[in-house]
This record gives C-alpha cells, structure tokens and sequence, in this order.
C-alpha cells in the first residue's frame, strides 16, 4: 500500500494529500500553497526532491496556490473546464476572496484529464471520476490498489461541496455524488477540508446522501 500523509495549512488552505513511501518519489492531490517554499521544503526532505506530478481536483485558488513558484515542477493534471482557472483570480476565486495577493499560476500547460482517464505515473495509477457541480471541471482521483479516493471539495465528512462559488453546477450535483457512492464501501475518503472518512459511513451517515 501506498503511504498518504496529509499535508494541513489552517482554514486559510485546502489539504494538500502527498502519496509516496519517504525517499521515493511522490505524487501530490491539490497543492494548497507553497508559503514561505513549504511545499517544496516537503518534497525535497521526504522525498529527494523527486515529484512524479501533481493531480488539481478543481481550480479554486486555495487546491492551486502551490503551484506559484513551485521549484520542484512535476506534469499537471486537471480536467480541461478549470484550466483557466490557474491564471484568472476570478474564475478561481481569489479575487472574490479578496486575498492580500490574488493567486496567478503561469507558465503551466497541465494535461487535461476525462471521465474514467487512467493516470498512470510511477508505481501509481489513479482512475479520474469526474464530478461537475463544485466547479464545472470537478474531478476526484481513485487510488483503487489503495481503496482511497481523493475528492477535493465534492464531498466531505457528513457535508458535500457548495455550487455557489465561481464555476459551480447545481444540475450535475446529484448524478456526480451518485457516482462516488459506487466506490467500495471500504474506501478511505480524503476530502479537500476537514477530516478523512470512508465511503461506508457517508452512505449512512451523510444527510446529503440520503435518497441518492
């Protein structure tokens, strides 16, 4: 199995998930921030510097900020609907956050990711599940050998993501959460804030799930 460890910045900042054994090369879900060289801090120390990619759940400022003067630049990926997002402070909400430097990602030309896409980076394969309501370009990440599913701000312990910000779907809510509830119930839910859970207690626990 592979070794995740969660990467927690305070309320100002997404989790930012790190996967990959210590000395290995790794793989990032959603780079947060890299304040004050945090992030790359991180992948120099624990992992020699050596980062297999980095996988963007959606293009909200707080899941891409760390990718600013990133030294340690692996390839992007993220659905093709948020790729404007990295380099326009309103698509991506940093503007409307009125945040003390809006954030701009330049110079990155991600690989754009569908429905079902095999990313296959390393010893690591991940299955894209699009989710289209949180942001139109939504995406989570199924780490199957794993039994782990990384879902940005779709769903959360006992809550889902909000359609209100820039770029939500009401309309595709419901089908996109209906889709993550065909995972295992043993998988292992690592949501874009707050705390992990698992795909069996959402299904019964989760007011938002009811009914689906």
């Amino acid at each position: 199995m592979a070794l995740i460890r969660e990467l927690t910045y305070g309320g100002e900042y997404a989790n930012c998930y790190i996967i990959g054994e210590e000395g290995s090369p790794c793989l990032v879900i959603d780079p947060a921030t890299n304040k004050r060289g945090c992030l790359d801090d991180y992948i120099e120390r624990r992992h020699a510097g050596k980062c297999l990619g980095f996988l963007i759940t959606h293009g909200h400022f707080d899941h891409i900020g760390g990718l600013v003067d990133l030294k340690h630049m692996a390839p992007v990926f993220m659905s093709e609907e948020d790729i404007a997002c990295l380099g326009d402070p309103c698509l991506n909400g940093s503007e409307a956050f009125d945040l003390p430097v809006p954030v701009r990602v330049k110079g990155i030309e991600p690989y754009p990711v569908e429905d079902e896409d095999e990313i296959r980076l390393g010893p690591f394969v991940l299955t894209v599940i699009a989710t289209p309501f949180h942001t139109a370009g939504s995406v989570c990440y199924y780490l199957k050998a794993d039994r782990a599913v990384f879902t940005g701000d779709a769903l959360f312990h006992l809550s889902v993501g909000r359609t209100d910000l820039p770029g939500g779907c009401p309309r595709f809510q419901r089908d996109s959460l209906r889709k993550l509830l065909l995972l295992p119930d043993d998988t292992k839910v690592f949501p874009g804030h707050g705390a992990s859970t698992t795909i069996r207690q959402e299904r019964f626990a989760n007011p938002e799930l009811q009914g689906l």
